[in-house]
């Protein structure tokens, strides 16, 4: 009894080592991204907080543009300890792009609004608010990694295609940093389907009307548009409509001009009941009724959310090697089991490759 558990407990310790074998490997997966946006988002965050630690520089550049209508509404605290610039190998994806080339590339649409900003001018050297701004992030991002980073803008017609040009990141690194948080990007909110900056300011949202039309709050705005045959309202694009719509009478009928001319134009004329400036004022408030619409949007950089390809050793290893580790495996099972046929076999016939582990003296029961 004791010779037959010898030899079956050294069978199954075969099988199992060769089983253990060819099932085991380390298991590491790679994962990869070439396009990853991580680390600039990273970079830039960095960049931001080093700004706004520093005393009255957000008030400072608000005085020297002349736009007092940013708000500083701040997601992200200011501590030289927490916030770390990407080194190392944590330099990858658009950041390596970055500093390889010397190169920013932004995307953004053109667009003039008093002090805010003027993309229309000069597209390539804009002034105002915004590109100050973007300016001052950039000359930290340069200053920390010894290196002069030119920003280059790149001019989309509608802000969709911005974010799709942004999404992908193979012609742009990320967006301008006026871009507001809400919105849709690829049918899905904003705020999921892409990475984004911690908040560079926060702008009040207004709408203005005819001066003569009695409409000066968004209470009698509402009432208006309920009371009348029109219900136009003019916007931007459908991102802005879609920010204040929680507000406004469900009755509206919102009309998406492509610049703030035309909306005013057509207030004037009274083909719209009201027109909405998501930041600043019309470029003739004197003209209009103008006031708030109680809601303060985030602005932010955007960029594109990762989406890293992994992959296993075993997956990643060569055919060959694959098949040669196939057929070991192979040969070694079927060795294991011509052992264990020879062990039974000699057992069956009274002739124990092992010995029983029995004491001097000590027959063995059968």
């Amino acid at each position: 009894m004791m010779t037959m558990m010898s030899s079956r407990f050294f069978a199954t310790a075969l099988l199992v080592l060769v089983a253990a074998t060819c099932v085991a490997g380390d298991g590491t997966v790679t994962c990869s991204d070439p396009l990853e946006a991580t680390s600039l988002s990273e970079a830039m965050d960095a960049s931001i907080m080093l700004l706004q630690s520093e005393k009255g520089w957000f008030s400072g550049l608000r005085t020297s543009t002349g736009y007092a209508n940013a708000l500083g509404v701040f997601s992200c605290t200011p501590d030289d300890d927490k916030w770390k610039f990407p080194a190392g190998d944590n330099i990858k994806g658009l950041l390596k792009r970055v500093l390889d080339s010397g190169e920013l590339k932004v995307a953004g649409v053109k667009w003039s609004q008093p002090f805010a900003a003027d993309y229309i001018t000069d597209p390539m050297n804009p002034t105002g608010f915004w590109p100050e701004y973007l300016a001052a992030i950039v000359t930290k991002l340069g200053d920390h990694y010894g290196k002069k980073i030119a920003i280059k803008r790149v001019y989309y017609a509608t802000s969709a295609l911005v974010n799709s040009a942004v999404g992908s990141s193979v012609d742009v690194d990320m967006s301008e940093p006026y871009y507001v948080l809400s919105g849709f990007f690829d049918e899905k909110p904003r705020i999921e389907s892409m990475q984004f900056s911690c908040i560079t300011a926060g702008m009040p949202s207004k709408f203005f009307t005819l001066k003569n039309s009695g409409v000066t709050s968004v209470a009698a705005l509402n009432t208006k548009i309920d009371s009348s045959d029109n219900k136009a309202i003019g916007f931007i694009a459908k991102g802005n409509y879609d920010a204040i719509s929680a507000i406004i009478s469900e009755t509206v009928t919102p009309v998406f001009l492509t610049n703030s001319t035309q909306i005013e134009s057509n207030v004037k004329s009274g083909a719209l009941v009201a027109g909405y400036v998501s930041e600043g004022e019309p470029s003739n408030p004197g003209l209009f009724n103008v006031f708030a619409t109680g809601i303060i949007s985030p602005r932010v950089i955007l960029f594109r959310k990762d989406s890293p390809v992994c992959t296993s050793d075993a997956s990643t290893a060569a055919s060959d090697a694959a098949t040669v580790a196939a057929a070991v495996c192979a040969a070694a099972a079927l060795v294991s089991v011509l052992t264990v046929a020879y062990l039974i076999w000699r057992e069956k016939h009274g002739r124990p490759l092992f010995m029983p582990l029995i004491n001097h003296g000590q027959e063995a029961t059968v």
